[in-house]
């Protein structure tokens, strides 16, 4: 299934270069390759299981998709604030306490650096991370 997976050059890593098949892991994945599972690959990764599970996974996905996207509305900004709450205590009562550390909860604050710093492709470091190391 990796393998029939594509993107743009230069979008995302060769997956196929990254899965392990023996043990069906990911490995050696930067930053911006989680982010875009984040934003593109969780809801298809998660798309067999039940809706409990699945509407909060895609409620996620869609959280990144407007943080990041390159023009940023204040109105929508400010739902994505409040319902960040909601889709993180909706994972929590899914995953396990174990899951769960301080950078889950980071989530809560992204909506709004985005509504006082502007877009996120301006301050994160992807592009330097992607192609620099």
């Amino acid at each position: 299934m990796a393998s029939s997976v594509k993107f743009t050059r230069r979008y995302i890593s060769n997956f196929t270069n990254k899965v392990d098949p023996s043990s069906a892991r990911l490995q050696n994945i930067k930053s911006h390759d989680h982010h875009i599972f984040m934003e593109v690959l969780l809801s298809i990764a998660f798309s067999a299981l039940p809706t409990e599970v699945l509407e909060p996974s895609s409620a996620l996905s869609e959280f990144f998709k407007n943080l990041c996207a390159n023009e940023l509305h204040e109105d929508l900004l400010m739902e994505m604030h409040r319902t960040i709450l909601i889709i993180l205590c909706k994972l929590e009562t899914i995953f396990p306490p174990a899951f769960w550390n301080v950078m889950e909860h980071v989530l809560v604050d992204l909506a709004q650096q985005a509504y006082l710093g502007g877009p996120v492709h301006y301050r994160w470091m992807y592009p330097f991370e992607r192609f620099f190391n």
